[in-house]
């Protein structure tokens, strides 16, 4: 399920953080893990990073030495709902999903 947050005040600082890497990384879709409560702005190595993310091994092994992964970060610069194959790898990962469309300037969530 796929819910939507438009209270701003609710934001945390890491989706402040996060929102900042994307409108960086535009047009490609920006990447990257929270643990304890801080976003970390990963390289998307994918081959089509205007569509699609893949977050570089080295990066996902430096989140993973820093705690629990919270949640998985990922834009959508074009905007667009979260994908199909967003939603089938947030259930595989286990974790929690945001999902943030540029154009909107909205953030998604998607549960395992």
């Amino acid at each position: 399920k796929i819910q939507r947050i438009k209270n701003k005040s609710l934001m945390q600082k890491f989706l402040e953080d996060a929102k900042q890497h994307a409108l960086k990384e535009a047009p490609k879709e920006s990447c990257g893990i929270v643990v304890n409560n801080n976003y970390l702005p990963c390289i998307n190595i994918s081959d089509t990073p205007e569509i699609n993310f893949a977050i570089h091994p080295k990066d996902f092994l430096k989140a993973r030495s820093k705690g629990i992964f919270q949640y998985i970060i990922h834009s959508h610069p074009e905007g667009g709902d979260a994908s199909e194959p967003d939603k089938k790898a947030c259930k595989a990962s286990k974790t929690p999903w945001y999902v943030y469309l540029i154009p909107k300037d909205e953030w998604q969530i998607i549960n395992p």
